[in-house]
């Protein structure tokens, strides 16, 4: 639904994007993290049309971005920038009114149109509200009610959960999730990591311009995490456990918390099971054999070369 192809944008002074090349499936959740100037803005104004490549292309859903196809660009894309212009002298009803107007929205259309938007976020009971008497964080679901009156097929949500308290957060979650599930493409871009970590099902990381990872949380810590965390549960004495992972090669910083022995391994991973082996034929009773998964923020440094 989203492809690109060796896009970018140079502003000079190392500023832009180089080389950007995404693939991303209709009906996904699609994380884009960075750092700020990392060109994640750059990213979503070149998939909007609203700059032009400096080299590469873009397409959304099979039509290239450029400017002959500006129009049906924009009928496909719902786009919501981190910071968005609300009128506070309207009511709700009359915000959103005024938008469907913009998108040449019929008259006999709108009221259909609206309700249903206001549905999908969760934001029915806001009908009648005044905008200057709303939270940020209900601001933010009339913002995306009015980003899908014209029924987009792909959304690009620019920090839509920044500034939201915990719970707010939470229903902002849960309103990309059921977006997701009426078939809506999304990308989003949030500095929130965990918050990504739980809904996206494909995480790109950028910096300087350059895509430096891409794939799901799983491949993308795969491919990163430099030392593994492994877990060995058993249900007898740890100590004959200890002894023998201390003994594997690649095995350092072995601790033991009641029956569980943590320790970090360099080794190949496809080594692992032959400690499991040796644990199991030298009387080990072993419950579980893991490797504890790095969290996004974890990975997010990692990738950057930052340190927490």
């Amino acid at each position: 639904m989203i492809r690109t192809e060796n896009l970018t944008r140079d502003f000079g002074g190392g500023r832009g994007i180089i080389g950007l090349n995404l693939h991303v499936p209709k009906g996904t959740i699609y994380g884009y993290i960075g750092p700020n100037g990392a060109g994640k803005t750059t990213t979503i104004r070149l998939l909007c049309g609203l700059v032009r490549p400096t080299s590469g292309r873009a397409f959304i859903n099979g039509v290239e971005v450029i400017p002959a196809n500006t129009a049906t660009i924009k009928r496909m894309i719902g786009y919501l920038p981190d910071i968005f212009g609300v009128y506070d002298q309207m009511s709700v009803w009359e915000y959103l009114d005024f938008f469907s107007a913009a998108y040449r929205i019929p008259p006999p259309e709108r009221e259909t149109r609206i309700r249903a938007a206001l549905q999908l976020t969760d934001a029915t009971h806001m009908l009648d509200y005044q905008v200057i008497s709303l939270s940020r964080g209900m601001r933010q679901r009339v913002g995306l009610a009015k980003t899908l009156l014209h029924d987009p097929e792909v959304l690009i949500l620019d920090e839509p959960a920044g500034g939201l308290d915990p719970h707010a957060r939470i229903e902002m979650r849960r309103t990309i999730e059921r977006l997701r599930d009426v078939g809506k493409t999304i990308m989003l871009s949030s500095h929130i990591l965990p918050e990504l970590a739980g809904i996206c099902d494909l995480i790109g990381i950028i910096e300087k311009g350059r895509l430096l990872a891409f794939g799901t949380v799983a491949e993308v810590t795969r491919k990163v995490q430099e030392n593994l965390k492994i877990t060995v549960v058993v249900d007898s004495d740890p100590k004959p456990a200890r002894e023998w992972c201390e003994q594997f090669p690649g095995a350092g910083s072995v601790d033991v918390n009641a029956n569980e022995i943590h320790f970090l391994y360099t080794g190949p991973r496809g080594a692992l099971p032959d400690l499991l082996l040796k644990l199991t034929g030298n009387g080990v009773r072993v419950m579980e054999f893991r490797e504890d998964q790095a969290n996004l923020e974890q990975v997010f440094l990692s990738v950057t070369h930052q340190k927490a």
